[in-house]
């Protein structure tokens, strides 16, 4: 079986922040744990110089965002532990599952650095990642603890999908007396309000049509820093996340987005998260797939406003004529394509840094074994003592005489780079987050007046190309 925990980390007593990630850096990466360092590796950052590239994001979370804790209550990263039975899995597999697993449970916003561990009975990995993001202006919350519940889930998926045991029935928590009784007599408000949520996310095309059906359902929708529903009849409002971790906003968001498809636009799909203008609902299409009166009751309503939302935007943008709203809608489309592309490169030239970073730092490491190897008139043993070493050595020069003749440039200089390519990113992305809400906005409102003034052929507007969210 597979087990997995998470721990948040703090700055030790006596050490400074940067200190404290260096020295748990070090503990996972010892040499005698993970066979001379084999057994790591990392995302958006290298291993050697993880603490520091970790700190250079902190620094700028500062900037940016004016937030800071004290050392008490800040966590400055997250450890996670994944355990496997004994004789199940290899140690390079193990790696490979432990990278697998950080980047679905962070979901590639975070920095992390994957060690496995050899010296104990049972295979283990050691995972630490960034508490602060890639765009440097958020970190990650355990919101009443609930990370656990979803690592352990993630972990589970994984570890199926590799062929590998998991606790099949892990003991349930405890639960009210009350409510035990109440979910087995079919009377419990949670028990029910998940039998809704289940039902209605089955045929649903997105986060903001899941609420719309819930709404249609009869359900009162609060929406703050938790999700709640409240049904008629209800007393209170049930927070969503206390019907489990497939149940959380972020949870629903991701069900709502696989289980159905999305209208889209000619040249890319409109996302639903954060629009201004939502699309105008198929009423006949929708009643062809055998929705009842209430549902039509409720589109024909909910048409009216989205139809009194696009004029009024329209109004707003100054927009009466339809060549300078389509105009308009190709102009944000090139906008985002354009800063998305500026960020992808942006990306590449920070792992490009990162990269060369490391060669200089194992270049420094191993330039005596590899003299040492030049010298010896026993290559071939030489070699199989050392060959871990000489191949980073090699690997090392190779990087360096890409450089055209240019000079070796110091490790100091690179991280100085690699700061000044994340702020920049930073700076892009803020206005990557704008123009993408313009490019909706302006893309939604064309589709519906299109469609408003039937300039989309039905059979286009039924038979649209699913695409997966951009």
């Amino acid at each position: 079986m597979t087990i997995s925990n998470i721990l948040p980390r703090k700055i030790m007593r006596n050490r400074t922040r940067k200190q404290s990630m260096a020295d748990r850096h070090d503990y996972d990466q010892k040499a005698e744990k993970t066979n001379n360092g084999e057994l790591v590796s990392s995302y958006m950052c290298s291993p050697e110089t993880a603490a520091e590239e970790f700190e250079i994001s902190k620094q700028l979370y500062h900037q940016i965002t004016g937030r800071s804790q004290s050392p008490d209550h800040d966590v400055i990263m997250y450890r996670v532990i994944q355990s496997f039975k004994p004789g199940e899995v290899s140690l390079e597999e193990a790696n490979r599952i432990g990278y697998e697993l950080a980047m679905k449970f962070t979901g590639g916003q975070h920095q992390f650095v994957v060690s496995t561990h050899m010296d104990k009975a049972h295979i283990h990995t050691h995972i630490e990642f960034n508490s602060t993001n890639l765009n440097c202006d958020g970190k990650f919350r355990d919101v009443k603890r609930s990370a656990l519940r979803v690592l352990r889930k993630l972990n589970d998926e994984l570890c199926r999908a590799h062929g590998l045991s998991v606790i099949e029935n892990p003991k349930p928590s405890a639960k009210k007396q009350k409510e035990i009784a109440a979910a087995k007599y079919g009377t419990s408000h949670k028990e029910q309000l998940r039998q809704t949520i289940d039902r209605v996310l089955s045929d649903c095309q997105g986060y903001d049509d899941f609420l719309a059906k819930m709404r249609a359902e009869g359900y009162e929708i609060k929406e703050g820093k938790l999700l709640s529903f409240r049904a008629p009849g209800w007393d209170r409002f049930t927070r969503s996340n206390k019907l489990g971790a497939d149940y959380s906003r972020e949870a629903l968001r991701e069900r709502s987005t696989h289980r159905g498809g999305r209208s889209t636009a000619a040249k890319r799909p409109v996302p639903h998260a954060g629009r201004k203008v939502n699309m105008l609902i198929d009423i006949q299409a929708k009643m062809a797939a055998g929705k009842g009166t209430g549902y039509e009751r409720w589109a024909k309503i909910f048409n009216l406003k989205e139809a009194t939302k696009t004029l009024n935007f329209l109004v707003e943008n100054n927009l009466t004529d339809y060549n300078e709203l389509a105009a308009r809608a190709e102009q944000a489309d090139d906008r985002f394509d354009e800063v998305s592309r500026r960020i992808k490169q942006l990306e590449g030239r920070m792992a490009e840094v990162a990269q060369l970073k490391t060669h200089i730092i194992n270049y420094s490491k191993t330039r005596e074994v590899y003299a040492a190897y030049k010298k010896s008139r026993h290559k071939k043993e030489f070699l199989a003592e050392h060959g871990d070493e000489i191949a980073k050595h090699e690997a090392a020069k190779k990087a360096f005489d890409a450089l055209g003749g240019k000079p070796i440039p110091k490790v100091a200089q690179l991280s100085e780079q690699y700061a000044a390519l994340l702020a920049e990113k930073q700076e892009l992305y803020a206005e990557y987050k704008a123009i993408r809400q313009d490019m909706i906005s302006y893309q939604t409102a064309k589709q519906n007046v299109d469609k408003i003034l039937g300039l989309v052929p039905e059979d286009q507007e039924q038979n649209r190309d699913q695409k997966p969210e951009r």
